[in-house]
């Protein structure tokens, strides 16, 4: 009877806890770490021939900055999505499984702002930057290649509980782009375009 009593106060002490660290809002340093599945397709259209590389990959996302005022955060972004044996569709229809040493990977660096809607501590985010693609070979590195730089975005939403003063957990959901005019050579001109969904287990220290 004494335990239960002694883990109700230490719940009933937890629970005030997170409400006072709610209502308290976000200031300072700012640092937040996402991972988790990422769905959707890269598109590669080279004028009269279009593949698409489709599948389930993983994302880890990377923010760090600060508080100019309170809940509104400023930030610099880095996202790094991979895609291993993706599925390959080209424009005759056609469709392969890429083996799994073969890793489509998508990079993102850029600048954006997070809010946090309180007392709730929902987060709504907006990062812009620039990005590119990759293509590994975990078979042979001689065959891997990288594109050019082009235009990158995510926007984000999602909830976050307290479990400290300082640290958050919770969860998001993401929709990032990129889009790019890549020349790998021989007079080829391919435009690369990206559509990704995403579903993040986050953690932010604030």
């Amino acid at each position: 009877m004494k335990k239960l009593f002694f883990l109700v106060l230490f719940l009933i002490s937890i629970c005030k806890l997170n409400a006072q660290d709610v209502i308290r809002g976000h200031h300072g340093f700012y640092l937040s770490m996402g991972i988790g599945p990422v769905f959707g397709k890269i598109t590669d259209d080279l004028g009269s021939y279009t593949m698409d590389m489709s599948g389930t990959g993983a994302v880890f996302d990377f923010k760090i900055g600060g508080a100019i005022k309170e809940n509104l955060i400023l930030h610099a972004t880095l996202i790094s999505n991979t895609m291993a044996g993706p599925t390959i569709t080209t424009s005759d229809n056609s469709s392969i499984k890429a083996n799994d040493n073969l890793n489509v990977g998508e990079a993102m660096l850029g600048a954006g702002i997070t809010y946090y809607v309180m007392p709730q501590n929902i987060l709504l985010s907006g990062t812009l930057g620039f990005g590119n693609f990759s293509i590994m070979d975990n078979s042979n590195s001689a065959n891997d290649v990288s594109t050019k730089i082009g235009f990158s975005m995510q926007l984000k939403v999602g909830k976050e509980w307290k479990i400290s003063k300082k640290w958050g957990l919770g969860v998001a959901f993401t929709y990032a782009k990129t889009n790019l005019t890549n020349t790998p050579g021989g007079g080829v001109v391919e435009k690369l375009d990206s559509n990704r969904l995403g579903i993040l287990f986050n953690a932010s220290l604030n």
